[in-house]
C-alpha cells in the first residue's frame, strides 16, 4: 500500500548511507565491494537505496558510471530464473549501448546468450543459451567484468527475499570473485522474512564469511527521528501527544509514520490492518489465542505475569511462544516478550470478542495485585485493566492508589493521566470524594499543576476552567485555580486582565493557613513582574518572606528567582542576580522547580559572559529535566539557553545538536528563538543549504511569528552577515538593498519599551556594525536613517553601567563606530588590540571575538604592521571554522591575500583549481559571492540540484572542506580579486 505522502527527505540513516557510500568509493577505485543491506519491512531500504544512487552520481569523478536495479518479485518457492538480472542487463543496455554490450560479450555466441535476456541485442540470431553451450551466468560474469574495465557499474538488486535460486548463486559467485573492477553490488533483504529454512539464509552466511562484504543494517528510526520525518510530512501538525503517540504506534517504521499521518484520527483501513496482522494470520489457533492474550496486556508483557494469566501448561506455552516469535509477531525482549509494533498489539487486540476482553482485562488485574500489591506501575495498570473489564468502582480504587503512590515521588507525567481518569470516573462511582479523600475541583487543580510542569499550557488552561466549573466551598482551592487560570491564559498568550490578580489576594485576604501564604507568595511573583513592576522590590520581598513562613522550598526558589529576573533587569550590578538564584539552588527542591531555577541561571551565565560556565550548567539541568520527564517546555529552555552558551563559546558542533533538541522539546511560539540562533549560526558558518532546509522545515512557525510580532524582525542577521565581515576587514562588501529596513528594524528593538536590557544592548552592536558595514562598502543610505541609528545607540549606552559585560559591549561598539568615521589607523590598532586581549576570556560571543580580531589585522595593515596582521590572519583563518563562523575565516584569508601577505605558495596557481572545467569555474566564482545553490541555478538557467551537484564536485576535486574555505581559495587563485 503506497503512502499518500511521502517525506521530501530522508531522516536519520546517515551512518547506513556512508557505508554505501564507502563501497562505492573503492569500487571506483578499482576495489570491487558488495553492500549487503537489510531491515524490515518499510523500514526504509528502498529510499536509502534510492539515496545511495543520487549520491553516487554527485560523487561520480572517473569512469561514466551506469547503474542498474533488479528487483526480486515473490514468484513462489522456485520462481523464474534470473528474473532480477534480466532487468538489470536491460539497464546496462539502455546506458551504454548495443556496441558496448556486445564488445563485453566478446564472442558470438556469448551475444547470442545474452540476447535471449536483452531483445535487440542480437536480432539476428535465434540462439538459445541451450543452443550455445553456455551457462548464463558465466556469461553475465564475463559480460559484467569486461564492461567494469571501462565504466563503473553500480548494481542494485532488492528483496533478495524472493530472490530465484540461480540469481542467488550468480550473486554470490559476483560478490566473491571478481577482482581489480569497478564494481559495487548492493543487495537488499527483508529481515523479517527470512527464518532458519529460507533459502537466502545459507547464501548470508557464506556471503557474510567474506571480508569484502559491507553489511548494512537499517534500523528503526530513533523518537527524535520520527519527529523530524513528520515535520516534513503535510497535514503533520499533529501536537505532543499526537507525536507522542505517532512514535509508539510506528515503532520508528518509516513506512507506518507516513501512513499514520495520513490517516489522522481515522482508524486503520483494512488494507493497513491486513498489512500488520498479516504474520499473526499464520499462526495457528493456539497461538493466535496466546497473542490475543498478550495484546490485552499492551505492547510488552514480562513472562511471570502473562503465564499467569495466559494459565497454560509450561511446555505448551512455551511451544505457543516459540511459533509467535519465529513468525515475527512478537520478540523475546529481556524478562518478557514485546511485539514487533504498537500497530500489530493494537489490531492483535481488535481481534478479540467482548466476552473475551471483560474476562483477560479482569485477569490481567488480579493477577497484578497478587504478583506486585505495593508497585505503583502495577498498581497503575490493574486500575486500567478493571476499566477495560468495566468494573469501575474497583478502577476507580485502584486509580486512587496508583495517584498516591505516584505523588510520592515527582511524576507529572504519571500523575496527570491518574487524575483526569478519576475525574473522567467521578460520576460514574458512588461515594467518589469519601473513596478518594478529595473533591473534583482539587483533581483538576492538581492536573493543571501537572500539565503546566509538562510544558502544557494549553491543557493547564483547560484543566483549570474544568475545576473552576466543579463545586468549590474552599475560597483557597478557588484561588489556586483562578490563579492557574490566570497562568494558562498568560501562557498562551491571551492577555488576561492584571487586576484579576489583585482579586485573587482579596479571596484570601484574612486566611492564615500555610496553603494560603504559599498562594500569596505566588501571586506576589507574577504581580512583581506582570503587573506592578514599579513595585517589584518590595512585592517579591514578601512573597519571600510568606514562602519562608509557610516552610515552601519550592515557593521560595521561585521568589529567588523572580528577584533574580527582576535585578537583571536592571542596570546597577549584573551579578548581583546571581546571588539569589544560588541561593534558590541550595535548596530542596522538586524537578520541576529546580529546572525552573536552572533554565535562569543558565540564561543568567549567558548575560554575564560566562559562556563556559553557562554551558556547563545548562547541560547538567538538561539532563536532570530529560530525566524527570519534564522534556517540554522548562527542558526546551534549558535546551535553547544552553545552546546559545555553547555557539558563544565557540562548541558550534554541540550548539546544533542542542539546539536542534531544543526545537523538538519546545511549542511553535518558542521554536521562533531556536530557528533564529540556527539560521544565524548557519549563515556565519556558511551553510546556506542547511539554512533553507530549516527554515523549509519550520515555514508555517516563521509565518506565525512574523504574523503575531509583525514589528519585532531580527532576520537583518542572514542577508548581511557578509557585508558586515567584509567591512571589519575594511573591504566594500557585496551590494545590500534593504539597509533602511534593517536599521530600522533594529532601531526599534532599541527604543520599544518591552525590550530587555539584554535585546538592547545586543542590539546596539548589531546597529553598530550595520553603521560601519554601510560607511565601508559606501551604500546608498539615507544619512538621516544612520543618525537616528547612533542616536538610538548613543541613547540606550547612556544607561548602561560601566562595569562586567555592559562596558566590554560599550567598548566594542564604540570601536566600530570609530572604524565607520575613519580614526587614525594607529589609534584603531591600539584600541582593538586592548580589546582582543580583553576578549580572550571569553566574555563575548565567539562571533564578536573573531570580528575583533579581523578589525585589528585590517587596522594593523593600515598602520603598517604587516607582520603582526599576518599573525593574526593566519590564526584566524585557521581557528574560525572551528568556532562556528567560516564566512570570517574566507574574509581573513582573502584580507591576507588581497594585502599580498598570505604564506608562501599561497598565491601558486592551484593544479586542483586548473582541473574545474568551465561550468564549474562559473559556479565557484558564485559560490564565493555568497549565493546559495538556488540563487546560483537561477543565475546560471540550471536546477538547484544541479547546481548542488557541481558544488559537492568542485570541494572535492579543490579539496575544500565547506564553501566558505573554496570561496577562499577561488580567492587565492584571483590575487584576492572580488568575483
Amino acid at each position: 500500500m503506497p503512502a499518500l505522502a511521502s517525506s521530501p527527505r530522508m531522516v536519520g540513516r546517515q551512518p547506513e548511507l556512508d557505508a554505501l557510500v564507502d563501497a562505492f568509493v573503492e569500487g571506483d577505485a578499482g576495489t570491487p565491494r558488495t553492500a549487503i543491506v537489510r531491515g524490515e519491512a518499510g523500514i526504509g531500504k528502498t529510499r536509502l537505496i534510492r539515496e545511495f544512487l543520487a549520491e553516487a552520481t554527485r560523487r561520480s569523478s572517473g569512469l561514466p558510471l551506469v547503474t542498474a536495479v533488479g528487483q526480486c518479485v515473490d514468484l513462489g518457492p522456485i520462481g523464474a530464473p534470473f528474473g532480477p538480472i534480466r532487468r538489470v542487463l536491460r539497464d546496462v543496455h539502455a546506458a551504454v549501448g548495443v556496441d558496448a554490450l556486445r564488445d563485453a560479450a566478446a564472442s558470438p555466441a556469448m551475444i547470442a546468450a545474452l540476447a535471449a535476456f536483452v531483445p535487440g541485442l542480437d536480432d539476428e540470431s535465434s540462439a538459445s543459451v541451450a543452443d550455445t553451450g553456455l551457462e548464463f551466468a558465466e556469461v553475465v560474469e564475463a559480460v559484467l567484468e569486461n564492461l567494469s574495465v571501462r565504466f563503473h557499474l553500480v548494481i542494485v538488486v532488492e528483496d533478495l527475499q524472493w530472490a530465484d535460486a540461480a540469481t542467488l548463486a550468480l550473486l554470490k559467485t559476483l560478490a566473491t570473485t571478481l577482482r581489480g573492477r569497478h564494481l559495487t553490488i548492493v543487495a537488499t533483504y527483508r529481515s523479517d522474512d527470512i527464518d532458519r529454512f529460507h533459502p537466502l539464509r545459507p547464501v548470508l552466511a557464506e556471503l557474510e564469511r567474506t571480508r569484502a562484504i559491507v553489511r548494512v543494517e537499517v534500523r528503526p528510526l530513533t523518537a527524535d527521528e520520527v519527529v523530524e520525518q513528520v515535520s516534513l510530512l503535510p497535514h503533520s501538525d499533529l501536537g505532543d501527544d499526537g507525536i507522542r503517540a505517532l512514535v509508539d504506534r510506528s515503532g520508528g517504521i518509516p513506512f507506518l509514520v507516513e501512513e499514520l499521518v495520513d490517516l489522522g484520527d481515522a482508524q486503520l483501513p483494512d488494507t493497513l490492518r491486513d498489512l500488520v496482522l498479516a504474520r499473526y494470520e499464520r499462526l495457528g489457533d493456539g497461538a493466535r489465542g496466546i497473542m490475543r492474550t498478550m495484546a490485552a496486556g499492551g505492547v510488552h508483557v514480562d513472562h511471570d505475569l502473562f503465564a499467569a494469566v495466559a494459565g497454560a501448561p509450561e511446555h505448551d506455552l512455551d511451544l505457543l511462544l516459540r511459533e509467535s516469535i519465529e513468525a515475527k509477531v512478537i520478540f523475546a525482549d529481556g524478562a518478557g516478550y514485546t511485539f514487533r509494533h504498537a500497530l500489530t498489539q493494537e489490531a492483535v487486540e481488535g481481534e478479540m470478542l467482548p466476552s473475551e476482553q471483560v474476562r483477560v482485562h479482569r485477569r490481567y488485574a488480579e493477577v497484578l495485585g497478587e504478583l506486585h500489591p505495593d508497585s505503583p506501575d502495577a498498581i497503575s495498570a490493574a486500575a486500567e485493566h478493571w476499566l477495560a473489564a468495566h468494573e469501575l468502582s474497583r478502577a476507580f480504587d485502584t486509580t486512587v492508589r496508583a495517584l498516591e503512590e505516584s505523588r510520592s515521588t515527582f511524576a507529572p507525567a504519571a500523575s496527570v493521566k491518574l487524575l483526569e481518569r478519576l475525574a473522567e470516573l467521578w460520576s460514574h462511582v458512588p461515594d467518589a470524594a469519601e473513596r478518594s479523600g478529595t473533591t473534583l475541583a482539587d483533581l483538576h487543580l492538581q492536573a493543571s499543576i501537572a500539565w503546566q510542569d509538562l510544558g502544557d499550557p494549553e491543557r493547564s488552561l483547560r484543566a483549570a476552567n474544568e475545576g473552576l466549573g466543579a463545586p468549590i466551598d474552599d475560597p483557597v482551592l478557588r484561588a489556586a485555580l483562578l490563579r492557574q487560570r490566570y497562568v494558562g491564559e498568560f501562557n498562551t498568550r491571551r492577555d488576561p486582565d492584571p487586576a484579576t490578580l489583585d482579586d485573587i489576594l482579596n479571596l484570601l485576604e484574612g486566611i492564615d493557613s500555610d496553603a494560603a501564604k504559599i498562594l500569596r507568595s505566588r501571586i506576589l511573583t507574577n504581580i512583581a513582574l506582570d503587573h506592578r513592576p514599579k513595585d517589584a522590590r518590595a512585592d517579591l520581598q514578601r512573597a519571600v518572606q510568606l514562602a519562608e513562613q509557610a516552610g515552601s522550598n519550592q515557593a521560595l526558589a521561585i521568589a529567588l528567582t523572580n528577584e533574580a529576573w527582576r535585578l537583571s533587569e536592571q542596570d546597577d550590578d549584573e551579578v548581583a542576580a546571581l546571588i539569589p538564584l544560588e541561593r534558590a539552588l541550595a535548596l530542596q527542591l522538586n524537578p520541576s522547580a529546580r529546572a525552573y531555577v536552572g533554565a535562569a541561571y543558565t540564561d543568567m551565565l549567558n548575560r554575564l559572559g560566562r559562556y563556559d560556565d553557562a554551558a556547563h550548567v545548562g547541560e547538567r539541568h538538561l539532563d536532570e529535566a530529560l530525566d524527570a520527564g519534564l522534556d517540554r517546555g522548562l527542558g526546551g529552555d534549558i535546551a535553547l539557553s544552553t545552546a546559545q552558551a555553547l555557539f558563544s563559546a565557540g562548541r558550534p558542533e554541540l550548539g546544533v545538536a542542542v539546539a536542534h533538541r531544543a526545537r523538538r522539546l519546545l511549542d511553535r511560539a518558542s521554536r521562533i528563538h531556536v530557528i533564529r540562533l540556527l539560521t544565524t549560526h548557519y549563515v556565519w558558518n556558511d551553510e546556506p543549504e542547511a539554512r533553507e532546509a530549516l527554515l523549509a522545515m519550520e515555514r508555517a512557525t516563521v509565518d506565525d511569528a512574523r504574523r503575531q510580532r509583525p514589528t519585532r524582525s531580527e532576520w537583518w542577521v542572514p542577508a548581511s552577515v557578509d557585508a558586515v565581515v567584509a567591512a571589519a576587514a575594511g573591504i566594500p562588501g557585496p551590494p545590500d538593498n534593504a539597509w533602511a529596513e534593517r536599521l530600522d528594524s533594529v532601531a526599534g528593538v532599541l527604543q520599544r519599551a518591552d525590550s530587555s536590557p539584554q535585546s538592547r544592548r545586543y542590539a546596539a552592536v548589531a546597529g553598530a556594525l550595520m553603521v560601519r558595514a554601510i560607511a565601508v562598502s559606501r551604500a546608498p543610505v539615507d544619512a538621516a536613517d544612520v543618525d537616528r541609528m547612533r542616536a538610538s545607540i548613543a541613547g540606550g549606552m547612556r544607561a548602561w553601567p560601566d562595569r562586567g559585560t555592559a562596558r566590554t559591549l560599550r567598548r566594542y561598539i564604540e570601536a566600530v563606530l570609530a572604524d565607520a568615521d575613519g580614526a587614525s589607523a594607529t589609534g584603531r590598532s591600539a584600541t582593538w588590540r586592548g580589546l582582543v586581549d580583553d576578549l580572550a576570556d571569553g566574555s563575548m560571543p565567539a562571533r564578536h571575538r573573531d570580528l575583533a580580531s579581523l578589525s585589528l589585522a585590517s587596522a594593523l595593515l593600515a598602520a603598517g604592521d604587516r607582520e603582526s596582521a599576518a599573525r593574526t590572519l593566519s590564526t584566524l583563518a585557521d581557528t574560525a571554522s572551528t568556532h562556528g563562523v567560516s564566512r570570517i575565516g574566507y574574509w581573513a584569508t582573502r584580507l591576507a591575500v588581497s594585502a599580498g601577505i598570505a604564506a608562501d605558495g599561497d598565491n601558486a596557481p592551484s593544479p586542483a583549481m586548473e582541473s574545474l572545467t568551465a561550468r564549474e569555474r562559473q559556479v565557484l566564482a558564485l559560490v564565493a559571492e555568497g549565493l546559495t545553490n538556488a540563487q546560483i541555478g537561477a543565475r546560471l538557467f540550471i536546477s538547484p540540484k544541479t547546481a548542488s551537484v557541481h558544488v559537492s564536485a568542485i570541494l572535492s576535486k579543490i579539496g575544500a572542506g565547506n564553501r566558505a574555505e573554496a570561496a577562499a581559495l577561488f580567492a587565492a587563485a584571483n590575487g584576492g580579486s572580488p568575483p
